[in-house]
């Protein structure tokens, strides 16, 4: 258990295709989750913001994806593939621990299903709407090599974190 130095952009093992995780029940996968749940809360602790990452984003090229959303209950996925988005689309906010200085906004698809394994190896699968449909694209892109900053809808919505903060958060006031 240990919190993970976060590889930021310009690495290029965030472009890279992560590898599949041939025993998902085995003691390295264990560490690897543990450490990816301990870098997570540390992340959520210093900033106030973190929902999920991804094995490639603390330098391994695994298949692992860890997330805990407000409110909801930890979980990791092992292997996930989306196997269904729907058509319709919204568009949200979005940054990442890997260029957390900047937010911007991306189109995702509203519902999607994803099939994974659980650290007990076994073969599951996930239907997610909204802000969980938003993280697991999000989570589920770094394991494919891809940034949400290669999604941005418009470079005008390019912010940063103080500017998202003061303007665009739950809460915040407009300034100029």
């Amino acid at each position: 258990m240990a919190v993970r130095p976060i590889v930021q952009i310009g690495n290029p093992l965030l472009r890279e295709v992560a590898e599949p995780v041939g025993e998902p029940s085995s003691a390295e996968t264990a560490s690897l989750v543990r450490d990816l749940a301990d870098t997570l809360a540390d992340f959520q602790r210093r900033t106030g913001y973190g929902r999920g990452i991804a094995a490639p984003q603390i330098g391994v090229s695994r298949r692992v994806v860890f997330i805990h959303p407000p409110g909801g209950e930890p979980l990791a996925l092992i292997n996930p593939v989306i196997v269904w988005r729907s058509e319709d689309k919204f568009t949200v906010w979005d940054a990442c621990f890997s260029y957390f200085s900047l937010f911007f906004q991306v189109e995702r698809a509203r519902r999607i299903r994803v099939r994974y394994q659980d650290v007990f190896g076994r073969c599951l699968s996930v239907e997610a709407e909204g802000g969980l449909s938003e993280l697991l694209q999000h989570e589920i892109d770094h394991l494919d090599g891809r940034l949400a900053i290669d999604l941005v809808t418009d470079p005008r919505s390019f912010c940063s974190v103080d500017e998202y903060k003061r303007r665009y958060r739950p809460g915040a006031s407009p300034q100029s």
